[in-house]
């Protein structure tokens, strides 16, 4: 049987699979890391929840965390979610079609800036999975109180709060420790977390360690650029008062190297420093929560030996990035069980991002080429929202934000100003320069949507929501035009050359969706599914302004109308419980999305293919056992301005066992059991292989990962 049939054949059986059961829709977790699925969280979540948020957190959580070093894929087993391949701890979100910084991101709380003009250093790299407590999704009609400035929705990464002895008790000392192995990409990571804790105050300290190869695709190839190792460190003080909990939170993130297999630059260093003061605390009137963050970011680039990096210097480019956030937020409750709920919040990130010259380089010096100096993102906002019961079975929340958002940068320079190579930069540093840069939008975001549950088995949510996004400082600012300069600015992965415009206006999202959740009155069977329509008015996708070499393309980022639109469909079902077999239970998601430009009636680039999971699971005792076909259908509609290669449908399966002691948890998996050969659809373009080719070879998409033996081990004390 081919590929392409045994992915139809595939994705048949998972249709029938979901039409006989029924549960939230997810995608295709599109990532250069072999990742399971996410299965507690297939089945219904609390009744009390919108039926299209999800929360991924304990034993669910736990399992993934040996499967991959990046956060960001775990969220991509969620209904509605997928990640675009952008290192080995770097992926990107696409929620429902919408991706990177459309999706607002936050590490407790708190928002950070990818301070790269490659986004190599997204808001989910700067935390590991061991070290995650839970990660909630959001998506399209998130509330106003989750975050702006994102018009997709919310992924929240929270890391483990600070605990407390019991009263009485004296001091208590608790920790973990863990290992994890993935064959693959002969990946080794190492966790280490340890609590010592008084009735009122905690001191805790958490470090991780992720180091892998490049991994192996189904030929037994190697996928070059796809290595990486990360360092991280945080420090708690905490202390409990009589109202609620005062921490400073504090730590480090480091990486010496991280290939980035679909750019044409590598990471040679990522260097973070961060600090987090926040006051947690209930009183009679009601909940108060305020915090104030500060991240500074030391970020340089080059090419790694693995992608043919050469001893003369080849092209350093540095970056220097510094967040500062304050929010405070106040939650009052309402006879009739809703709230009120208010905050004020304000963000300023400043941005260097500079070029060194090269010794020796007749295209790269004298000068020093500087892409933004002194850039300044200033964000400030109110926002309030309303939550009641208006009758037993009816929930509705109306909020709104405003936002003012200011962007300036300073005047920049190319490598020189005079000479033919550097003519077409040194003309539009010239028209940079002397034009005004300084930009101000206000914005609005709205949500209002109902819930209604007649009874326990049925909630259905709908409603509308405007959200709204200002842009990057990189998609405003990045001016240079040269092919050099314009193909050192690329968030796509797709190894097109990029040039900002000052003049791009804010995103302004409109959708509508809805989702129905069904269970029996015994929790036993279940479905849910959600459908979205969006219409965007003025979203930032990219015009082409010329052709670079090979066979890529120069783009201008400009604002268009954009329309996407989608379903997403999970279901459950208990198939046996015995004492014999223990507990099985079937669970199955379906995904499908649609986005198009209006302008050009071109389809809007990483539109994942429709994606189908269908797993049988058995628990018995201290043992979890899954067995799990993933489908993936072919990607035949893509952004043809961006030359998106087609992908073929291909089907992989996944094998994972586990064993769960009082202190002692095993996990052991194999996924892509068959060594299947495919191509990632939201993968890109393997740069790193076609670069070290000699540019000899066809461009060709990102591979997946091949057979993987993953082993995790944990050790609660």
């Amino acid at each position: 049987m081919s590929l392409s049939s045994l992915g139809r054949a595939g994705l048949l059986m998972a249709g029938v699979s979901l039409a006989a059961l029924a549960v939230p829709l997810t995608a295709q977790a599109q990532t250069p890391t072999v990742l399971p699925p996410i299965e507690a969280d297939v089945a219904p979540v609390a009744t009390a929840a919108a039926p299209s948020e999800v929360v991924v957190a304990g034993d669910d959580l736990h399992r993934h965390r040996h499967a991959t070093a990046d956060a960001m894929s775990i969220a991509a087993g969620a209904p509605g979610m997928a990640v675009q391949a952008n290192g080995g701890f770097s992926s990107l979100p696409v929620m429902r079609g919408l991706a990177d910084s459309r999706v607002l991101v936050s590490v407790d709380g708190v928002q950070i800036t990818a301070f790269c003009p490659n986004g190599m250093n997204p808001p989910g790299s700067y935390v590991s999975p061991g070290r995650l407590q839970s990660i909630a999704i959001l998506p399209t009609l998130s509330p106003v109180s989750a975050g702006g400035d994102n018009i997709a929705g919310v992924v929240a990464l929270t890391t483990k709060p600070p605990t407390f002895a019991t009263d009485g008790e004296g001091l208590e000392v608790s920790g973990e420790v863990g290992v994890s192995y993935r064959s693959v990409a002969d990946a080794i990571g190492a966790t280490a977390q340890v609590t010592v804790a008084g009735p009122r105050f905690s001191v805790g300290y958490e470090a991780a360690w992720n180091r892998a190869e490049n991994y192996r695709a189904g030929d037994g190839e190697r996928v070059r650029s796809t290595l990486y190792e990360v360092y991280e460190q945080a420090l708690t003080l905490a202390w409990l008062t009589d109202q609620g909990v005062l921490s400073l939170r504090a730590g480090k993130h480091f990486s010496p190297y991280e290939g980035f297999s679909t750019q044409r630059m590598d990471l040679t260093e990522n260097d973070s420093s961060f600090a987090d003061l926040r006051y947690e605390a209930a009183y009679a009137w009601g909940d108060l929560t305020a915090r104030a963050s500060w991240r500074e970011v030391d970020h340089e680039m080059n090419f790694l030996a693995d992608k043919g990096g050469s001893a003369t210097g080849g092209m350093p480019m540095m970056s220097q990035g510094r967040d500062l956030s304050a929010a405070v937020s106040v939650s009052r409750p309402l006879k009739d069980g809703g709230a009120l709920r208010a905050g004020l919040e304000a963000y300023r990130s400043d941005l260097d991002d500079w070029w060194p010259p090269v010794a020796g380089s007749a295209m790269m010096g004298p000068l020093t080429y500087w892409n933004v100096t002194d850039g300044r993102r200033k964000r400030t906002g109110a926002w309030a929202e309303w939550e009641a019961n208006p009758a037993p079975a009816w929930t509705t929340l109306v909020g709104a934000r405003v936002e003012h958002v200011e962007t300036d940068a300073g005047p920049v320079q190319p490598y020189a100003w005079t000479g033919m190579m550097n003519a077409p930069d040194a003309a539009a540093a010239l028209a940079f320069n002397a034009r005004d840069r300084g930009r101000a939008d206000d914005n609005l975001d709205l949500t209002a949507k109902a819930t209604w549950r007649p009874n326990q088995a049925t909630a259905l949510e709908f409603g509308y929501a405007r959200k709204t996004r200002s842009p990057t400082l990189y998609e405003r600012y990045a001016w240079g035009v040269g092919n050099m300069s314009s193909a050192m600015t690329s968030f796509a992965g797709d190894g097109n050359g990029y040039v900002g415009d000052p003049d791009l206006e804010p995103e302004v999202a409109h959708h509508l969706a809805a989702t129905l959740r069904l269970e029996n009155p015994g929790g036993e069977r279940g479905v849910t599914i959600g459908a979205y329509h969006s219409y965007v008015d003025g979203l930032i996708d990219a015009v082409k302004i010329g052709d670079l070499p090979r066979g890529f393309v120069k783009l201008r980022f400009a604002n268009v109308d954009a329309r996407l639109y989608g379903l997403d469909a999970s279901a459950f079902a208990k198939v046996w419980d015995s004492e014999a077999l223990g507990r099985g239970q079937l669970t199955g998601t379906l995904s499908w999305v649609r986005g198009e430009n209006r302008d050009s009636g071109d389809d809007l680039y990483h539109m994942a293919p429709l994606t189908a999971r269908v797993a049988l699971e058995q628990s018995k005792g201290r043992w979890t056992n899954v067995a799990e076909l993933e489908v993936v259908g072919e990607k035949d509609r893509i952004n043809a301005l961006r030359n998106e290669p087609e992908t073929a449908a291909y089907a992989l399966l996944n094998l994972r066992t586990s064993w769960k002691g009082e202190r002692l948890r095993v996990d052991l998996a194999a996924e892509n059991v068959f060594d299947a050969d495919y191509d990632l659809p939201l993968g890109g373009m393997a740069f790193g292989d076609f670069r070290a080719a000699g540019y000899t070879v066809p461009i060709q998409p990102l591979p997946g990962p091949g057979r993987s033996i993953n082993l995790g081990l944990t050790v609660a004390f």
